[in-house]
């Protein structure tokens, strides 16, 4: 029997859907997860772990007390440090632009300048013994929503593998994890990709998967508009500016939901076709898709996306 639960965290809507499997009280210890973690990591809640970093930030090393949260930030760090797209260091721009909010504004050039001068991911001082992070210039600040919602996810994985799940469906802000046999009761799922033009229309395909992690990003998710120009929450890390480009969403196909939250960030900004190779060196699949909607899709999904008929 099927049992669905709807909970609001990180910011959004959240649905779990367990199929088969699984024990009493697994909702509550799933929901509990998330508002743990959520505590932890969140970039606007004053007195999470990343906020007293960003409040010590050109001061002091704060310790992080949770092993899996140091790793975490120093994955974070490492990705950023690679150049493709993905800075954990962004934290000074998302604040500036506030998009998502009421109070979303443009900047100007030059404060846009001064914050790009904040997000250097060399900038930040780990100590994997005594636990420590430091962002060694004031004003810088760390945002890990690029990332944190997919390393939640994975740690949900692990709660309900302990917990007996054997079919079920893990939805946090849109990140999703396929989790063993679907409704169905076999391991083989149907995931409609959204159609960026409009998430009301009808999907613009429909991929067929094992069980995985499945995540979007695109330019329909949080936006605001000033003087007939649309500006989406996806930040550029080179301008500062929201991504300019031909790209209006991507959905990439991973074993893991942490590394498909981070290549769906990188896949984006990279585009067509260096975020192709990106994503394919990772190991990973993607769906691309155009403004003018022509779809891309790596060469692992070209037998199991079914574009819907009139596209």
């Amino acid at each position: 029997m099927t049992h669905t639960m709807t909970f609001t965290g990180l910011g959004a809507q959240n649905t779990l859907t367990i199929y088969a499997g699984g024990t009493a009280g697994t909702f509550d210890k799933s929901i509990a997860l998330v508002a743990a973690y959520e505590r932890l990591l969140s970039f606007y809640d004053p007195d999470s772990l990343i906020s007293a970093i960003n409040a010590n930030a050109g001061l002091k090393p704060v310790e992080i007390p949770v092993r899996s949260i140091f790793n975490l930030i120093a994955r974070a760090v490492a990705w950023s440090k690679r150049g493709l797209g993905y800075n954990a260091l962004i934290g000074p721009l998302v604040d500036l632009w506030r998009i998502g909010f009421d109070d979303a504004s443009v900047p100007s050039s030059d404060q846009i300048q001064a914050r790009l001068a904040l997000t250097d991911p060399e900038q930040v001082q780990l100590d994997p013994d005594a636990q420590t992070v430091m962002l060694a210039q004031p004003g810088m600040a760390l945002d890990l929503g690029g990332i944190a919602k997919g390393f939640i996810i994975d740690e949900m994985v692990r709660l309900w593998t302990k917990r007996g799940v054997t079919g079920g469906r893990i939805d946090l802000a849109g990140n999703v994890r396929l989790f063993g046999n679907s409704e169905a009761g076999v391991p083989l799922w149907q995931v409609p990709i959204t159609d960026p033009r409009g998430p009301e229309n009808l999907p613009i395909a429909t991929l067929t998967t094992r069980p995985c992690a499945v995540v979007s990003t695109g330019i329909y998710f949080r936006h605001f508009d000033r003087n007939g120009h649309v500006y989406h929450h996806l930040l550029d890390p080179q301008t500062g500016a929201p991504v300019d480009s031909a790209m209006a969403s991507i959905t990439v196909v991973a074993d893991s939901a942490e590394e498909a939250d981070v290549l769906s960030s990188i896949g984006f900004y990279a585009g067509i076709p260096a975020g192709y190779d990106a994503v394919t060196d990772a190991g990973a699949e993607a769906v691309f898709i155009t403004r003018d909607t022509q779809l891309y899709k790596t060469a692992g999904l070209r037998e199991t996306l079914m574009p819907t008929m009139g596209h």
